[in-house]
Order: C-alpha cells, then structure tokens, then sequence
C-alpha cells in the first residue's frame, strides 16, 4: 500500500496570451480638391470669354458659333486668334490655320499631363477636352502628386462651364460694346496665366521659361497675332540639352 501519493505539481506555466483582433487602418482621405483658386480661375476666363464673345459678334459671327466654339475649342487664345482673322477681313480657312497653330501647345501640355490623367479609355478621353493652359498649369504646381488629377479636374470643368457662359454673356454685349477692347477685358488671360507660370516655376525649370518668354517677347512685333507664343515653345530646347549634357 502506498502510503504517500503523487501529485502533479501545479502547472505554474504562463498562459499564452490571447490574440487581440487588430483594427485595419482607416483608409487614406481622397486628396482634396482646391476649390477657391479654381473659382478665380474660372472668374478670370469668365472674363476673357466676354472679351471673346463681345469681339465675335461684332465680327458679325452667328451667336451659336460663337458658343459651340466656346465648348468644343475650350481655348481661349486660340478663339480670339480665329475671331481676330476673320474681323480683320481674313478667310475662314486661314483663320482656322492659325487657330490650330496657336492650340499646337496643347500637344506638350497633353505629354505633361499623361502622367496624372486616368488610366481608362472614357475617362482619359474625358479629361484629354478639359486640357489647357490653366488646367495643367495649375495641377502641375501643386506640391503633392495625389493632389494633381483632382486639381486639374475642378479647373478645367470649371473653365469649360465659366467660357461659354462668358461667350453667352460677350454676345449679348456685343450689341452694345462694339469695341470691347476699351473695357481692358482681353488683358485677364495673360494676367491669370502668368500668375500660374510664376507658382509653378522652379529651379529647374527658370531657364527653359525665361527663355521661351524672351524669344515670345522679341517675335512679338515681327509675327501674326498667336504665333509668338508657339515659338517660346523653342525655349523647350534648352531643357533637352542641359539633360544632354549631364547624361
């Protein structure tokens, strides 16, 4: 008989820690768009809308023209360049000629905007209409490159709603207006682009804009109205060849 029983020592054995579920993270806010510099922005081509559209009817160009050109064209430089031809008596062909010459810069600022556009067919087919000076301009001077697409986005619908309207409101003064220039309206455009240029000009960029701007100014005088700042363009070059040099 056994006197004295074995017992089991008691299990002093930490116990295993229980595994707490773990909250996912909450996702990243969407990038905000800024909607008060787009609302300058469209206030400003509002503007040179009127100028466009009190010009165009005092050409003597049907009103639905003018405004189906103001949403299918969306370019405002290139509009007056065409309204400008054919008041000074020109054909309509040449003044589409150089209407298209003069939106030939589109064709860079597309290249620059290919690396924020959407991906999809529909919605890069979308986005490729709302392309202009304002709208990459402005997106491209935005520091954070999530914030870029929404940028651009919220300007150009904004520009593609604030130009027609304008036109619609420039033809209807243009029955009082006939010489729209005194009002100073055509002097927005270059003003509100030129503030954009200066935010979105760095170091690496200050030589190939000064130096488009200075071939610009100095073709001004000797070439057709439009032309001028498609040859800045050439300024372009310089960026080419200072990276050639450091490859």
């Amino acid at each position: 008989m056994c006197l004295f029983r074995r017992t089991r020592p008691p299990d002093t054995a930490t116990p295993a820690p229980t595994a707490t579920p773990t909250t996912p993270a909450p996702p990243a806010p969407a990038p905000v768009a800024p909607v008060a510099p787009a609302v300058a922005i469209a206030s400003a081509v509002a503007v040179v809308g009127v100028a466009y559209g009190s010009m165009a009817s005092a050409a003597g160009l049907p009103p639905w023209l003018v405004i189906l050109a103001a949403v299918l064209v969306l370019g405002a430089s290139s509009e007056l360049v065409f309204v400008g031809v054919i008041a000074s008596g020109g054909l309509p062909w040449i003044a589409v000629c150089a209407a298209l010459l003069v939106n030939l810069r589109n064709g860079v600022y597309g290249f620059s905007a290919s690396a924020f556009l959407p991906g999809r067919r529909v919605p890069r087919l979308f986005s490729a209409h709302l392309v202009n000076d304002e709208s990459v301009a402005f997106a491209l001077a935005q520091p954070h490159p999530a914030r870029r697409l929404p940028a651009f986005r919220v300007v150009g619908v904004a520009i593609l709603i604030a130009r027609p309207l304008g036109a619609a409101i420039g033809v209807l003064l243009g029955y009082v207006l006939p010489d729209p220039s005194r009002l100073g309206l055509d002097a927005a455009f270059p003003a509100v682009f030129v503030a954009i240029l200066l935010a979105s000009v760095t170091r690496r960029t200050a030589v190939p804009a000064a130096a488009g701007a200075t071939l610009a100014a100095a073709a001004t005088p000797f070439v057709a109205a439009g032309v001028a700042p498609v040859l800045g363009l050439i300024g372009l070059l310089t960026a080419v060849r200072k990276r050639g040099h450091r490859v």
